[in-house]
């Protein structure tokens, strides 16, 4: 039995529906006659054993794999009568990942609206688990549909602070410097985010150094994450960071583009 949650946000009643939906009469039968047809979904009785499967920490050790299921919830071929029951299924295995993220935006990003933000992770989840990107690919798919999440929502968050930044601007609302920024956690995002772009545009930082900066600096993707995730130990890469902020540093403090203040930023 899925455990009910105890938040009041648009995404745990999102949750909450789900389940009751999966409980009504018929749908039980439904997903049973679904999980038939596949060897590794026979082997849960319930869509709730299904759920809690795949929220388990435990699965990547063990069999079927996440990745076994979820191609087998993402295959194009199921009766689109039964599409629905599936897709809320899905909706259910990623409700934790977009109620995270939902927190920690909310937490960064005061200035945002809760149902705004959990309407935003609601729109790219559904949109990705349609994409032909995500369906061309057959491991790591809980990884790439979580990171997927979290950075759209993160772009999107700095997207909407930016614009009201320009639009306090407009209405001769002072923008802050980067030193005033930082005592405000969005608005510092946006303005390193800014840097960020315009160090890349001007062959400062690679893409994938740009990328390695987003994820530790605005994304806050720990070191032992990020070791994780592309097999570099933490220490290494808290290195290579630490080299990249000291690039950008001299660059800065160059006499044709003095901003040292804009180092400022990565003082988290």
């Amino acid at each position: 039995m899925i455990v009910r949650p105890k938040c009041d946000c648009l995404i745990c009643k999102l949750e909450v529906s789900l389940i009751a939906e999966l409980s009504a009469d018929g749908n039980g039968e439904k997903y049973r006659q679904l999980a038939r047809t596949s060897l590794d979904l026979s082997g849960f009785p319930t869509s709730s054993d299904l759920i809690q499967h795949l929220h388990s920490i435990e699965t990547e050790n063990r069999q079927p794999s996440s990745d076994d299921l979820l191609l087998e919830l993402l295959r194009p071929g199921v009766d689109p009568l039964l599409r629905q029951l599936w897709n809320s299924v899905l909706l259910l295995v990623f409700i934790p990942t977009m109620h995270r993220t939902m927190r920690q935006l909310s937490a960064i990003f005061p200035a945002l609206v809760r149902e705004d933000i959990a309407q935003h992770l609601t729109t790219v989840l559904l949109e990705f688990l349609r994409s032909s990107d995500l369906r061309s690919r057959r491991s790591h798919l809980a990884f790439t549909i979580a990171r997927k999440i979290r950075r759209s929502a993160f772009r999107w968050a700095i997207r909407e602070s930016r614009m009201a930044l320009e639009e306090g601007r407009d209405g001769l609302t002072a923008r802050p410097s980067p030193g005033e920024a930082s005592e405000d956690p969005s608005y510092s995002l946006v303005l390193l985010g800014e840097f960020l772009d315009s160090s890349e545009r001007r062959g400062w930082l690679s893409s994938a150094e740009r990328q390695l900066l987003t994820q530790s600096k605005i994304e806050g993707i720990s070191f032992q994450e990020l070791s994780r995730r592309n097999g570099h130990s933490a220490v290494a890469l808290q290195h290579q960071i630490s080299r990249l902020i000291k690039r950008l540093h001299q660059r800065v403090q160059t006499p044709v583009d003095p901003a040292p203040e804009q180092m400022e930023l990565f003082r988290k």
